[in-house]
């Protein structure tokens, strides 16, 4: 899954993977989240995942699988 974003902000435990671009993270506990903001939109949505859950940040775009989603 691939969101468009303005603003990302990560909450609860992260751990980036390496240092290459495309930023990729690891969630390192249940609930750790991604909140994404479109601000002219004044829109913003939230996204909790797996422990293990891998995310790429690259430019204005997150990805994503949907299985990995917490629920």
């Amino acid at each position: 899954m691939k969101k468009l974003f303005d603003t990302c902000k990560l909450e609860g435990e992260w751990k980036r993977v390496d240092d290459s671009i495309p930023r990729r993270y690891v969630s390192l506990k249940d609930g750790a989240s991604i909140e994404l903001a479109m601000i002219k939109a004044n829109f913003i949505e939230s996204y909790n995942f797996k422990k293990n859950s891998f995310i790429m940040i690259k430019d204005s775009i997150a990805e994503f699988y949907e299985g990995d989603l917490f629920r």
